[in-house]
């Protein structure tokens, strides 16, 4: 057999390999599914008719989705060989696991298969007279009974004969399973050639992909630089992007004029923070308000730095999609939604089809899925988001999976513990989950923390470093190390060119460390933690660089050395014009943390309390690392107009349903009259019960402690204000409480946790700043510190009160939510919520 490229196969494999679970199988056949109810001792009858009511196969206690690419041929030393990529999504409708190690074989009639090029999960790939057979062995691989998950499987065949057979059995375990070939609608590949980076700009529209330490965006073959923001509020009460209650003109209240405000300053990636909790467990929040339009004129002033003049000919550009919009009405289009989770797709398409590169982040520190409910929980919201994804054209080549933020919140090491999961194995476990749904999607991946005495990360989500040269100067520090867990593994796999590095970086402000905070002691740590992985990389491969995570208010002093020579480091060039040092490559990629006006520690890239003012400090810090707003000539379009445009139809992205059967189901992005009913499915533990959940409206990336018992940074401390000579009761107010993990301090406790609280104001008059709180509570020990309040009157055995006096803790009846918090000691692990809080005097419902 002729040897096909190495690059060209894995190429093929990325593109046909598992692509099966986001596919619309009830519109790309004609078969129904229906899977009867069954007793746990029976087997179901599992049937499938066709839409004239024939019979497909009946009978079968297990079922293949068989996916086939389009047949190309590869010429290597004028020999041509026929291939074709194929996937095979296996689900288990009996009662019992099938558990691994588990065998499979597959055959066509008349039999043509002559060889295996690639195989994707499964080892011991054979062929014998024209019977492919292989073996599952690893864990994740276990397929579940009744249908709970689904596993796929991948090949890439070489053929014997000028047509491609087409499988007709294929047995598990030697049992027969019934088969049903999915409709081949994956176009024609371009001819593959060398070099590399023609092999990929051959492969337009199928998404993102890395290339010796660079983004490919595949639609034009071209590299790309990630310049985006973070921007939180579907990991908190808003079920929404946060923000749309500001204000009282489109510039805050209206998503798509917000969007295109983001857009005009250059960026082009947004991160958007999410939890599992409030996507598939909280019914969507109205988000439509009544709004007063913005003029051209006033829109340009708004969007032009007072200290840059505006290139000659540069105008604002136009979004190529907005929603339909209600004259008077911003952001109607957002309400109608029967869940969050399908509010929640919109808005990924919304960002995509203008454009935007969209990372999805699970926010471990406001969500703990993963460690309520566990690895598998975890997995199943992670594919029903990807399946969701994959059904929609313009998402689907967008997306970017950021699958744990900051797993050193909760003590995740890259190697498993006694009570927490190996970060390795999560990301390996999550990508071979992913990957076959959305094979064109990078996988952005956080470090874990490696802080020890000097040791090169210094706050949560940094930690890469792997090289024995490095390790050996921390002797004493048992440091986390990602090479043998994660990267050599990681070497092997079809979607090693998917991954990206994507660490967060931190000043003293929020790290609470000044230790190599500044110069050629930063710019040292940072490459032996991560900025070694872009030039001399791991294995022979190298990976590209997106920062996920870095803000400031620059109020800091500390804080502005750091991200001064931070810029500097990213650049790779001091002020000389010499390098930094020459053991990264510059970084262009970066998400600044956050755009949203309440984010606690860092500020927002628009301000408070209207959400309607942008820093321009901050945008002209991120100018000086590529950012090009549409003032300076980079973004123009031929019309200057203000606010929300119009108006082709919503997007729609029709129904998919996973061949897991009832395990995913993704309902129409179409919305409904019904806004009010809870979601369909099963929602987190974490979520169904709210005391267990946290949720918070202001958002923080976090300091990353040094011991469990070290609170994460907030606000600097102000002298609490006097209380207010007079107060406004709300009419009605409602609090959601909760808290996180709860770590041991015999000083304090013995027990101690972070307790949060947000509060939603259900009466008809605004709350206005300062705001009295008082928490009441037996079970406490003491309450030792508090965010985004000021306490006035300290534990007294049952309460504890304080002061809300920043303008954006304002509470606007039925829109925002705010959040507050504070670190509370018990003599039990279990008893931290709150008995009462009151506001203003007024008892707050508990949710």
């Amino acid at each position: 057999m002729a040897v096909i490229c190495r690059a060209v196969v894995a190429l093929f494999v990325s593109l046909f390999a598992p692509t099966v679970i986001g596919r619309n199988l009830m519109a790309a056949s004609d078969v129904d599914f229906s899977i009867p109810m069954v007793a746990e001792s029976d087997e179901p009858e599992i049937q499938a008719f066709s839409s004239d009511g024939t019979p497909r196969y009946l009978h079968a206690h297990c079922a293949v989705f068989l996916d086939n690419s389009t047949i190309f041929t590869a010429q290597t030393d004028n020999t041509t060989e026929l291939y074709r990529g194929m996937t095979a999504t296996v689900i288990n409708y009996a009662s019992k696991n099938v558990s691994v190690p588990w065998n499979f074989s597959m055959s066509s009639n008349p039999p043509g298969y002559s060889g295996i090029e690639q195989a994707f999960n499964f080892v011991n790939s054979t062929i014998s007279d024209g019977i492919v057979s292989g073996i599952a062995t690893e864990s994740s691989l276990t397929l579940l009974p009744k249908a709970a998950n689904n596993i796929t499987i991948g090949l890439l065949l070489q053929a014997n004969a000028t047509t491609f057979p087409v499988p007709q059995s294929f047995l598990l375990n030697n049992n027969s399973c019934s088969v049903v070939i999915l409709p081949n609608d994956v176009p024609p590949p371009a001819n593959l050639t060398s070099p590399a980076l023609q092999e990929v700009q051959s492969e337009a529209g199928l998404g993102l992909t890395t290339l010796n330490g660079q983004i490919i965006d595949r639609t034009s073959g071209e590299p790309i630089s990630l310049r985006g923001f973070n921007y939180f509020g579907f990991d908190n009460t808003q079920t929404c992007v946060d923000g749309l209650w500001a204000g009282s003109t489109a510039l805050s209240h209206d998503l798509a004029t917000i969007i295109r405000t983001q857009q005009a300053l250059g960026f082009n990636a947004v991160r958007l923070l999410t939890s599992f909790g409030v996507v598939f467990g909280l019914p969507p929040m109205p988000q439509s308000r009544a709004c007063a339009a913005v003029s051209p004129a006033d829109y340009q002033a708004y969007l032009t730095d007072p200290a840059t003049p505006v290139t000659e000919g540069a105008t604002i550009p136009d979004l190529a999609f907005t929603p339909p919009v209600t004259e008077g009405i911003c952001s109607d289009y957002l309400d109608g939604f029967s869940s969050t989770f399908d509010r929640y797709i919109f808005v990924i398409s919304l960002f995509a089809r203008n454009g935007f590169y969209v990372v999805l982040d699970n926010q471990l520190n406001d969500d703990p899925t993963l460690i309520n409910d566990g690895q598998d929980a975890w997995l199943g919201y992670w594919r029903q988001i990807a399946t969701a994804v994959a059904a929609d054209e313009a998402s689907v080549n967008k997306v970017i999976i950021d699958g744990l933020n900051e797993p050193d919140s909760y003590g995740i090491r890259w190697e498993p513990s006694a009570t927490r999961p190996g970060y390795g194995a999560l990301l390996l476990a999550l990508m071979d989950a992913l990957y076959p749904i959305l094979p064109g999607a990078l996988f952005f991946v956080e470090g874990v923390d490696q802080e020890c005495n000097g040791a090169p990360s210094s706050n949560w989500g940094d930690g890469f470093a792997s090289q024995p040269e490095v390790l050996d100067l921390f002797p004493s520090c048992g440091i986390s190390n990602p090479g043998p867990v994660f990267f050599e593994p990681l070497l092997s796999r079809p979607y090693l060119s998917q991954v990206v590095i994507s660490p967060h970086v931190y000043g003293p402000s929020i790290s609470m460390t000044t230790n190599d905070a500044s110069g050629t002691a930063l710019w040292t740590r940072l490459s032996q933690s991560f900025g070694y992985l872009n030039l001399a990389g791991y294995g022979g491969h190298v990976f590209p660089i997106a920062i996920g995570e870095f803000g400031t208010t620059f109020a800091d002093e500390a804080d502005q050395v750091l991200f001064a020579d931070l810029a500097r480091y990213l650049q790779n060039v001091q002020a000389d014009g010499s390098p930094v040092d020459d053991l990264h490559n510059p970084i262009t990629s970066f998400f600044w943390f956050a755009w949203n006006a309440n984010s606690g520690d860092t500020g927002g890239l628009v301000t408070s309390p209207d959400w309607d003012s942008i820093v321009w400090q901050k945008i002209e810090y991120l100018q000086g690392l590529g950012l090009a707003p549409w003032y300076t000539g980079a973004a123009s379009s031929t019309v200057v107009v203000g606010g929300a445009t119009t108006i082709p139809t919503s997007p729609e992205v029709p129904a998919v349903v996973s061949p897991a059967g009832n395990a995913s189901v993704v309902p129409a992005l179409t919305p409904t009259a019904d806004n009010t009913s809870a979601p369909t499915g099963t929602a987190p533990t974490s979520v169904a019960t709210p005391e267990s959940t946290a949720i918070p409206t202001t958002e923080s990336p976090a300091a990353k402690p040094t011991s469990p018992a070290t609170v994460p940074a907030t606000p600097a401390e102000t002298p609490a204000p006097p209380p207010p000579a007079t107060t406004q009761a709300p009419q009605a107010c409602r609090v959601v409480a909760s808290y996180t993990s709860v770590w041991q301090d015999p000083t304090y406790g013995p027990y101690m946790t972070s307790v949060s609280l947000s509060i939603t104001n259900e009466g008809s008059e605004a709350v206005s700043v300062p705001w009295t709180l008082s928490v009441s509570s037996t079970d406490y020990t003491n309450v030792q510190y508090s965010w985004n309040w000021q306490i006035s009157a300290g534990y007294d055995g049952s309460t504890v009160s304080g002061v809300a006096s920043q303008d954006w803790l304002a509470i606007q009846p039925g829109q925002n939510a705010v959040n507050l918090g504070y670190v509370a000691g018990s003599n039990q692990a279990t008893n931290f919520i709150p008995a009462d809080v009151s506001v203003n005097g007024q008892v707050c419902v508990r949710a």
